[in-house]
């Protein structure tokens, strides 16, 4: 696992699970967890998602997410601190309903 990271004041942390897709070709998946809390907020890392980039904003944490092979778009995860929601393209995603919201994004026309 690589070194976590803390983002928003130390509110959020993000973990990344690296796993060896093929030959050189490496996954980051990311785990995040509200540290207020201790609960996990997300976990991807046992997945296909890759995280490219984690932002702070206004609102909370960017997360810029490919789904292995790489061969579609990318797509960006909000996560609001002021509730710990999940948004997707504008809508708020059930945790439950988290991988299956990414992988409809996929196939949207960005915007």
């Amino acid at each position: 696992m690589c070194t976590p990271k803390n983002y928003c004041n130390g509110c959020l942390r993000v973990s990344l699970e690296p796993r060896e897709m093929r030959m050189s070709h490496w996954l980051y998946g990311p785990k995040v967890e509200d540290l207020s809390q201790g609960r996990v907020l997300l976990d991807l890392s046992a997945g296909q998602w890759d995280l490219l980039a984690a932002d702070e904003s206004a609102l909370g944490l960017d997360l810029r997410l490919r789904k292995y092979p790489g061969d579609r778009r990318e797509v960006t995860l909000n996560i609001h601190l002021a509730d710990l929601s999940l948004w997707l393209d504008g809508q708020a995603v059930a945790e439950a309903e988290l991988e299956a919201a990414l992988d409809a994004a996929l196939d949207r026309p960005q915007g």
